[in-house]
């Protein structure tokens, strides 16, 4: 079985290749992995013209720059902002060449949200910030009080994070609290312990994936914001195992689970 993984910038992005990789793996499954870059096939001038205002939608891509450093890809990448407007026709040719070559399941490395409708796919199609949302509705539907509610992203495409979750029809129940990053998250989880969250999302992809950032920063974050720090890349990759057709052995988790608790 094949799942397509569609990023949104330029290649090579190993690190979600090997991670998803990495989770069938350990689930058991025998899975390949297939990708596409939206932008790919374009150089930083082709590109350039398209970075979006602030007062636009934007999305976060991750392109090859001609001297540019510091980024956490490496150098000669930068993390740049193009209009959403301008990006959803690439979104659409991507998911197209994934299905060409037989990807049983399409998955979004983003968090964006996009209108319902926006895409065609005859396969299942996995849109990370869907997936949150129904997680946080439920997660806020267990407290019967106001929830402190955390949200970290990347500073280019704050505003229209912070107003999704204005605009959710649970909104009256957030005490919400935004704090921005770009690249290193770690100062921005600082700036938000203090808040005392009792849930914290952070509303862009692969964070903790990349070379060049902390190891094991799902564990860090938590231990720094003492509450459950919500992740779209391992959502949607859990959810994306189970949606394609690959002989999950569910059995087989029972017995390991019983070894386990026998020795």
């Amino acid at each position: 079985m094949r799942l397509g993984i569609i990023t949104t910038g330029q290649g090579p992005r190993d690190e979600y290749v090997h991670y998803h990789r990495g989770i069938a793996s350990a689930l058991g499954l025998t899975i390949e992995i297939i990708d596409e870059h939206i932008l790919e096939e374009l150089d930083w001038p082709a590109v350039r013209p398209h970075l979006g205002a602030e007062h636009e939608a934007r999305l976060g891509a991750h392109v090859r720059v001609p001297g540019a450093t510091g980024n956490r890809l490496g150098d000669g990448w930068d993390h740049v902002y193009v209009r959403l407007d301008w990006a959803i026709p690439f979104f659409q040719a991507a998911i197209d060449r994934l299905v060409a070559r037989g990807a049983t399941a399409v998955l979004f490395c983003c968090a964006t949200l996009f209108e319902a409708g926006a895409f065609r796919c005859p396969v299942p199609l996995i849109l990370p910030s869907r997936l949150m949302l129904a997680a946080v509705t439920d997660r806020i539907d267990g407290f019967d009080r106001s929830v402190r509610f955390g949200v970290m992203s990347s500073a280019g495409h704050g505003r229209q994070d912070v107003q999704l979750w204005r605009d959710q029809p649970f909104a009256d129940r957030l005490d919400i609290r935004y704090e921005p990053f770009e690249g290193d998250i770690l100062p921005a989880a600082r700036a938000l312990a203090g808040f005392r969250p009792d849930v914290v999302v952070v509303w862009s992809f692969g964070l903790g994936l990349a070379r060049r950032d902390p190891g094991n920063l799902t564990a860090t974050l938590e231990e720094m914001l003492g509450c459950p720090v919500m992740m779209p890349h391992r959502l949607a990759a859990l959810t994306a195992f189970g949606l394609v057709t690959a002989g999950f052995d569910d059995r087989a988790f029972v017995e390991r689970g019983a070894a386990s608790t026998s020795r």
